[in-house]
């Protein structure tokens, strides 16, 4: 009996020790970093990487690389007789609100948009029944943020819904405050029902955005697909990373025919929110056949103005590279747009396509690598915020045409109540309203627009019709396009327009200066913002964590 207790004894010792020698080995959990107030990142980020410097432009032009035509063109161009603001509001009188995402659809790529692929051609027939709005632009490359900017029609530094690290994300994530006038809340109050339809969470409350819908259906299992193979960053010219296999991404449609009856008993505002085009670039292979081993159209590759500034913390998006990363973005786009045909197909068999005010457009775009950026965070340029805006009254009755004048996404709120005859508060609302050029009162809503982006080395895009300067924090790194002669953006010439990058970064300063948390540090090294001022936050799920890890925006 004893001999039996001691190697009992013995051997719990054994297994004492094991567990001691596996236990030490783990690290203990990482403590939350003190929380970011105004706009600064924590030194240590950039610690290991060297300054940003500037880069020459190209030494000749592209025979493709040419000037945009259409300098002389009307701010906006009507097929049909331009109507009065009495007649739009006859329009949508009793309609539904259905207001459609297709997450990073990029306008160059969409077909209405002068793309020579047929990547949308349910977008393009629509098209034909719509306002389509040429020059039409987000405020962040940021589903959370650009979506925030939608409900709220505030830019990211008055909402608080800024997302330049990935602290940001990882312990805690803005929110919206809940005292904010919203387009779900301002919808609510004229007697519509609002529903949330979303296959990206960071389209979600989860995220901060859409607390005010009074239902909200986020697919969970979108992001359940293996990203082990999308990281570390892509060699530049050298081949594409091997492509592995991924489970499917989840379909959004089956969810929104499942309420689509219930829903359409009474008035109601719909925000349905698509995945595709956004990666994984994973779209069946009948719509990777269509694009598969081509060369892509108009695709080039070049260098932003500075070194590094393409950096990001998450690592490489890209499972691709050249024009075959282009062709399974254009699979993934004609995939989104068929999802938006199948939505479409049953609205109209619901009967409620006709009566409702369609509106279709993206959260922000995608770089493909033309000034070296990857995904979308933190592009500056045309091809992460220039989005499509298509505004389609009920039964296609209302105007039908294009507008070339700048707009943006904090537009559509004021746009929206000032078609159904809904008081907002002025004061609180940023956006601009688009009926004046609808109604041929106005040539323009906006002088400029204003973006900002995230990452490591954030950077704001003051966008004129005729140039944008890339602001970049920290006030010493900027850039200046002339966007009739260089609409690709590969010419840096600051130097040489002086008078122009004055003018914007003077806009800038005073945009700044409106905003509740003033990004004044992009053009001013010494400002630091108040303290006590920080944006109001709530905490991320483990879960939410591992979606987010999965969509590329943690590591």
């Amino acid at each position: 009996m004893k001999k039996r207790l001691f190697w009992v004894a013995a051997l719990l010792v054994v297994l004492g020790s094991l567990e001691l020698a596996v236990y030490s080995r783990i690290k203990p959990p990482q403590k939350a970093p003190p929380r970011m107030t105004g706009t600064h990142i924590p030194e240590e980020m950039l610690k290991d990487q060297p300054a940003p410097m500037p880069l020459p432009p190209p030494a000749t032009r592209p025979p493709d690389d040419q000037p945009r035509p259409g300098r002389e063109r009307k701010p906006a161009e009507l097929t049909t007789p331009t109507p009065t603001v009495e007649q739009l509001q006859a329009a949508v009188k009793g309609a539904n609100v259905i207001i459609v995402v297709l997450d990073a659809m990029r306008a160059d790529h969409v077909g209405c948009y002068g793309y020579p692929r047929d990547t949308t051609p349910n977008i393009d027939r629509l098209a034909r029944e719509s306002v389509v709005f040429e020059e039409h632009f987000c405020q962040f490359p940021h589903t959370t943020s650009s979506t925030a900017s939608l409900f709220t029609s505030q830019y990211p530094d008055t909402n608080g819904m800024v997302f330049d690290s990935q602290d940001d994300l990882r312990y805690g994530t803005a929110v919206v405050d809940p005292a904010a006038f919203t387009m779900e809340k301002g919808l609510q109050g004229a007697g519509l029902a609002t529903h949330l339809f979303t296959a990206n969470l960071c389209a979600s409350p989860a995220l901060g955005v859409g607390s005010d819908f009074q239902e909200v259906k986020a697919l969970r299992k979108s992001w359940r697909y293996q990203v082990g193979a999308i990281r570390g960053r892509r060699s530049r010219g050298g081949p594409g990373l091997a492509e592995v296999p991924m489970r499917p991404i989840g379909d959004l449609l089956p969810t929104v025919a499942a309420r689509l009856k219930p829903m359409c008993a009474s008035r109601f505002f719909a925000y349905v929110h698509f995945l595709p085009p956004h990666i994984p670039y994973q779209a069946p292979k009948a719509y990777v056949d269509l694009f598969r081993d081509q060369h892509a159209p108009g695709y080039w590759q070049g260098e932003a103005a500075f070194s590094q500034v393409w950096l990001r913390t998450s690592g490489s998006a890209a499972t691709f590279t050249g024009d075959e990363w282009v062709n399974r973005y254009d699979a993934n786009l004609r995939w989104g747009d068929d999802r938006l045909g199948k939505l479409l197909e049953m609205l109209e068999a619901a009967g409620v396509l006709d009566k409702s005010l369609l509106i279709v457009t993206a959260d922000h775009g995608e770089g493909l690598g033309e000034h070296r950026y990857e995904f979308h965070m933190t592009c500056p340029y045309d091809e992460a915020i220039h989005i499509p805006l298509l505004i389609r009254f009920p039964g296609g009755k209302g105007p039908v045409g294009r507008v070339t004048a700048l707009t943006q996404t904090i537009d559509l709120l004021p746009t929206i109540m000032d078609l159904f005859q809904i008081p907002y508060p002025k004061d609180q609302v940023q956006g601009r309203s688009l009926l004046p050029l609808l109604t041929g009162e106005s040539q323009r809503v906006n002088d400029y627009v204003f973006a900002r982006t995230g990452g490591v080395y954030p950077c704001y895009v003051v966008r004129s019709k005729d140039w944008s300067l890339l602001l970049y924090r920290g006030g010493k790194l900027r850039a200046l396009y002339d966007l009739w002669d260089d609409p690709r953006q590969r010419y840096n010439v600051i130097a040489k327009r002086p008078e122009a990058a004055a003018a914007a970064a003077q806009a800038f300063e005073a945009f700044a200066k409106a905003q509740r948390w003033p990004p004044l540090d992009f053009v001013d090294p010494k400002y630091q913002p108040p303290a006590g001022r920080e944006r109001p936050t709530q905490e991320v799920s483990e879960e939410t964590r591992r979606q987010l890890r999965a969509l590329g925006y943690l590591k």
